[in-house]
């Protein structure tokens, strides 16, 4: 559909007889308050004058719809200022933003806006003339679908990122629980560590020889672990172990 838009002209040629009069004539009120509100400074941020001064470029849709549009046009309907905008023969000049020309619609050459006229079907081109609306209308719904996808791929970005940080908290949040939880269990029973320090070194040493220790002696190993720590004093042990009772090594 892009290539059949390249047949369309912006506006209906006018001879330089007609130019002349045009220029004598008043300037359409859509057209002078579009300009008054690119060239205000205070409106840079949200629409200004393109770099070469021939386009101006609508930086913030939302904004200029909830803000500029009602102080000049008294609507928010920015579909709506961009059918004027086709209306009086501005064109779109990039298809990834809302920038539009028109070759009588200058920075500073406020002169040339009286030939700035609503565009004019001629006799015999009504099929011509709604193939062009057609073809700016389909544009337009391109554009904003593509910004519509770049507001989703954004948004899919932001929840997986809150994800992760939500896992990441929750993973925080459990850590003070488990030592809590063995804090309590080493109170209750101060032997516990020894028990288990003399027990992970049988483990390894029975790895080292490929055997299995003895029930018997397991019991035996466990029984002597908790005579050492009542001849010790009977206090708590040195604390080697991690939130899940493993032996740092």
């Amino acid at each position: 559909m892009g290539s059949e838009c390249k047949g369309y002209g912006v506006g209906v040629a006018t001879s330089p007889q007609q130019e002349q009069e045009q220029a004598g004539a008043a300037v359409a009120p859509f057209v002078a308050k579009t300009f008054h509100m690119v060239s205000d400074p205070a409106t840079d941020a949200v629409v200004r004058w393109g770099g070469a001064s021939n386009t101006f470029h609508v930086l913030d849709p939302a904004t200029f719809s909830d803000y500029l549009l009602p102080s000049y046009f008294k609507h928010r309907n920015f579909a709506s200022f961009v059918r004027q905008l086709n209306t009086y023969g501005f064109r779109k000049v990039d298809t990834d933003r809302w920038e539009f020309a028109h070759e009588s619609f200058l920075r500073g050459q406020a002169r040339l806006l009286p030939l700035v006229v609503r565009k004019r079907k001629k006799a015999g081109a009504g099929a011509g003339g709604g193939g062009r609306e057609l073809c700016e209308a389909g544009e337009e719904v391109r554009g904003t679908i593509r910004a519509v996808q770049r507001l989703r791929e954004q948004q899919r970005g932001v929840e997986d990122e809150l994800r992760a940080m939500d896992r990441r908290l929750r993973a925080a949040e459990s850590r003070p629980a488990q030592m809590m939880a063995f804090l309590a269990k080493l109170a209750d029973d101060p032997g516990l560590v020894l028990r288990a320090m003399l027990a992970k070194e049988e483990e390894l040493a029975l790895i080292d020889k490929g055997s299995e220790a003895q029930p018997a002696k397991r019991r035996r190993i466990g029984a002597e672990a908790v005579d050492l720590a009542h001849s010790r004093g009977g206090g708590a042990v040195p604390f080697p172990f991690s939130v899940l009772g493993q032996v740092f090594y």
